[in-house]
Formats: structure tokens, C-alpha cells, sequence
């Protein structure tokens, strides 16, 4: 048996999980005998996004997309290991590419707030992926998006640790921010949100020593629209941005 050269295709993946290989499209040894593959990973994920932004993460599984496929729950382990590694490769799917690293911005800035945007687009496009959580990007196009903002930050002058901090900042701020406009807009109001609940602690706020609290209460500021939460948004990446900003810069 003959051994693969080092750097030919056939050891480029050795050490990676097979999902891994998968979303970098690196060449997995030749399948065994048996019937001809019926799928691909791109129709099992497309059927996967299709499903959760139906029925949110909570509706996904292996054994419901292999039902909107039409195909037994085994039949999918002949293209996905497990669970685990669907997530990898849909959160990577569903993230799709990032916007191009050169809009032609004049400032940083505006590219850094571009690019908020444009991710924050990707989230609303499909409200169950802020949720879907990986530990440390490694796809393809988590990648990319990670690269696109690294060059949109490289005006701010920080340092390159100080830059991954910055965009880690960043991320994590449109991914929370996109989470909770989401869970405003489904309009499920909890009980402790009710005017008739403000209306009775407002007067007892003040009683508590809570003037500034009670004054949100009554201004009606105290509950969000969502037309607030795009304004917020906008406020906190604001914040965020002046911060990153030398002064003078």
C-alpha cells in the first residue's frame, strides 16, 4: 500500500474532523461498495435551514431533516457523523460570505459599521442562528467574516491582539443584539411587562428610593419597541466604535 506524499490531497486533512474537511471541501477517501448516494451535504444543510427557520433550533434534528428529505435517519450518517457536526457545517452554511473587504470606505469606521449590518442582515435572516453557538470559528466563511472585519479594523491602529479583541467585541455584540431584537419582535409580552404591572410598582419605586426608575416607568421608556432595539443597536455599536477610536482619529 502506497503512502500519500506530504501536502498531496491525500493527507491535507489528516487531524481534522471529518466536518471539518467537509466545509473546507478537502477530498475524503473514496466512499466503499455499496448503493450510489442519493444526497449530498448541501441538500441535507439547505433542508436543515429550511427546517429550523420553520421551527427554530428547538425543531432541529437529525431525524426531522432526514424526514423532509424523505430518507431514513441512517441514511444521513452515510454523509454526517453526528449531531455536532451539523450544527458546524449549518452554522457555516447558513452564515454564508461576509461583504467584500473593499467597499471603498473613507473611514474605518463606516466599514466597521458596514459590516455589523451586513452580519446583523445575516441574523435576521435567520433569527435561530445567533443561537447556534460555536466555541472558536474555524469554518470557511465564519473565516471570512472574521478576516473582512480584521481589515475594516486595521485603521484603528491598535495592535493585532488588541484588533482580535475588538472584533471579538464586535461579534459578540451583533449576536446578543440580534438575539434580543428577535425575541421583542416574536411580541410575546411576559406578565411582568404588563402595563397594569408598571402602573402598580410605579408608584412604589419611589417609596424605594428608585426615583430614576420610576421616571423610565413613567416616560414609557421602560418598555422597548422594536423600533427602539434598531435605535439601540445603533447606539451601542456607536459606543463601541468611539471607543475603539484614537483620539484625533
Amino acid at each position: 500500500m502506497t503512502r500519500a506524499r506530504p501536502g498531496s490531497p491525500g493527507d491535507q486533512g489528516a487531524g481534522l474532523p471529518r466536518g471539518l474537511r467537509r466545509a473546507w471541501g478537502i477530498a475524503e477517501p473514496a466512499p466503499r461498495r455499496g448503493p450510489k448516494a442519493s444526497l449530498t451535504v448541501p441538500m441535507i444543510l439547505d433542508a436543515a435551514v429550511a427546517l429550523a427557520d420553520a421551527e427554530g433550533l428547538p425543531g432541529l434534528s437529525l431525524v426531522r431533516v432526514a424526514e423532509q428529505l424523505k430518507v431514513t435517519t441512517n441514511a444521513l450518517y452515510r454523509y454526517l457523523d453526528s449531531r455536532d457536526e451539523l450544527d458546524l457545517l449549518l452554522h457555516d452554511h447558513a452564515l454564508g460570505p461576509p461583504p467584500g473587504a473593499d467597499r471603498g470606505f473613507a473611514r474605518w469606521q463606516d466599514a466597521v459599521v458596514d459590516w455589523a449590518g451586513a452580519l446583523r442582515a445575516r441574523y435576521a435572516a435567520h433569527p435561530w442562528l445567533p443561537d447556534l453557538t460555536i466555541r472558536v470559528p474555524v469554518t470557511p466563511h465564519a473565516l471570512a467574516w472574521l478576516e473582512v472585519l480584521l481589515e475594516r479594523l486595521s485603521g484603528t491602529g491598535l495592535d493585532e491582539a488588541a484588533t482580535l479583541r475588538a472584533a471579538a467585541l464586535l461579534d459578540g455584540y451583533v449576536r446578543w443584539s440580534s438575539a434580543a431584537a428577535r425575541d421583542l419582535a416574536r411580541g410575546e409580552m411576559p406578565v411582568i411587562e404588563g402595563s397594569a404591572v408598571l402602573g402598580v410598582l410605579a408608584p412604589l419605586l419611589g417609596e424605594r428610593g428608585m426615583p430614576r426608575v420610576a421616571a423610565l416607568f413613567g416616560s414609557g421608556h421602560y418598555r422597548e419597541t422594536p423600533a427602539d432595539a434598531d435605535a439601540g443597536f445603533d447606539f451601542g455599536l456607536t459606543c463601541i466604535i468611539a471607543g475603539l477610536t484614537p483620539q484625533g482619529g
